[in-house]
């Protein structure tokens, strides 16, 4: 019970500084944000569990791997997210939106170095995890050739507990372990994502949630 006490403690002071770190960069934004200053800090993000107030509703599209995905504008880590009456005043579309985020995400991701992927064990199980860039090491399943470079081309679960998170698991590694340790992970993110596994399988990422796409299990030998 103190255990719990504790770790809720911490939680919820992290989410208090993340929050007062949000707004502070937010006050330093113009007013209004304008298209030419949001659009070489534009990301797409995985979206997060969410329903949107009457007149906030978030500029969202679904990424080829099938998840939903939303757009931020990057302060350091930090990202205020792009809604539809920003979106109109920008005189923008979806399609402009997403093609400048994900050019964006590219050239982001083609700086991180391998030697930030670190090693990780909980449960018994190893695994890699990375956290770059700030704030939105998820994104880069929405970039595959990222994902081979850092993490290598072979298969491999991909899991992301929550927008700052992206974790790879041995392909043979059980599915329930998989499965707990992700669950724990998402308990100490800012932004979890509660989202189903990806992989990487034959070269491509692929996502267990997306229509049409079976069971992991049913594609990889049962490994327990």
């Amino acid at each position: 019970m103190q255990v719990e006490i504790r770790t809720n403690f911490r939680r919820t002071a992290r989410i208090l500084k993340d929050d007062r770190a949000f707004r502070r960069a937010a006050a330093k934004m113009p007013r209004p944000v304008s298209w030419d200053w949001a659009k070489p800090r534009l990301m797409p993000l995985l979206a997060q569990p969410c329903i949107d107030l009457p007149g906030e509703e978030r500029i969202r599209t679904v990424a080829d791997l099938g998840c939903a995905i939303e757009f931020g504008i990057d302060l350091g880590g930090h990202f205020p997210i792009v809604d539809r009456v920003v979106a109109q005043r920008w005189e923008c579309s979806v399609e402009q939106i997403q093609m400048a985020a994900i050019e964006n995400l590219a050239r982001r991701a083609s700086i991180i170095q391998p030697t930030v992927v670190r090693h990780a064990v909980m449960s018994g199980r190893a695994f890699r995890m990375l956290q770059a860039p700030a704030g939105c090491a998820s994104s880069l399943l929405l970039v595959p050739e990222e994902i081979k470079r850092l993490f290598g081309p072979h298969d491999q679960i991909l899991a992301a507990p929550g927008r700052h998170t992206l974790v790879s698991f041995p392909v043979d590694a059980p599915t329930l372990a998989v499965a707990e340790i992700v669950v724990d992970l998402e308990q100490s993110e800012l932004a979890p994502l509660f989202l189903d596994p990806f992989a990487m399988y034959d070269g491509e990422v692929i996502w267990e949630g997306s229509d049409g796409l079976d069971d992991l299990a049913d594609d990889w030998p049962d490994a327990g």
